[in-house]
C-alpha cells in the first residue's frame, strides 16, 4: 500500500488487468512457478499455481502469478543444452527477484520441482525476504518394475548390444516417466 501513494501509476496497470478496486487495498500475494510445458517435472505445476491463487482468494487476498519456468537436466544431456542448466538456476532466482522487487507485494507463495527450479525458487525467496511458503511439485512416480528415467541409459546399452529388442527398449521409453 506504501508504493500505491508514490507509484500513482500502479493502480490504473492493475485496474487495466481486471483487478477492481477493492482488490487494490488486499494484500498482494505474488505466487512463483517454475510452471511449463517444456518437462514432466514443470508440467503439471499449473494446477498447484491455480490452486493457490484460488487460496489465495479465499483467504482475502490478491494473488498474481508470475512465471520463471525451469529446463530439464534430462533433455539437456548430450549436446550443448547441458552448458545452460545450472545457470537456468540463477536466472530463476534473478527473475524471482526481479519479480517481486519491480511489482512489490506482501508475501509469496513459491511452487516449483526439480534440481534447478526448487533451489532458483528457494535462492529467489531468500533474496527477497518477504513471508512465504514453499510448494514442491513431488517427485515423480517410478514406472512398472520400479522403472524410472535413471535406467533408460543401461537399457540402452543393452539394446546397443543386443540383449533385448527394440520392442522391449521402446516400452522402457513409454513407461519410465509416468
Amino acid at each position: 500500500q506504501d508504493v500505491r501513494k508514490v507509484a500513482p501509476e500502479m493502480d490504473p496497470l492493475l485496474l487495466g488487468m481486471g483487478w477492481s478496486d477493492a482488490d487494490l487495498a488486499k494484500p498482494k500475494i505474488f505466487i512463483e512457478s517454475t510452471f511449463g510445458d517444456s518437462h514432466p517435472g514443470s508440467a503439471h505445476l499449473f494446477e498447484l499455481v491455480e490452486a493457490a491463487n484460488q487460496a489465495v482468494k479465499d483467504a482475502g487476498g490478491r494473488p498474481a502469478r508470475y512465471f520463471a519456468t525451469d529446463i530439464c537436466d534430462g533433455m539437456a544431456q548430450g549436446h550443448d543444452g547441458i552448458n545452460y542448466s545450472l545457470v537456468s538456476r540463477d536466472i530463476i532466482a534473478n527473475l524471482i527477484e526481479i519479480h517481486a522487487n519491480a511489482t512489490p507485494v506482501d508475501a509469496g507463495v513459491f511452487i516449483a520441482s526439480c534440481d534447478k527450479g526448487l533451489p532458483g525458487n528457494l535462492m529467489g525467496l531468500g533474496r527477497v525476504n518477504i513471508p512465504s511458503i514453499v510448494v514442491t511439485g513431488g517427485v515423480m512416480a517410478a514406472g512398472p518394475d520400479g522403472l524410472t528415467l535413471d535406467g533408460i541409459g543401461k537399457y540402452s546399452a543393452m539394446r546397443t548390444r543386443g540383449e533385448i529388442s527394440d520392442e522391449k527398449f521402446q516400452y522402457y521409453q513409454h513407461h519410465a516417466c509416468p
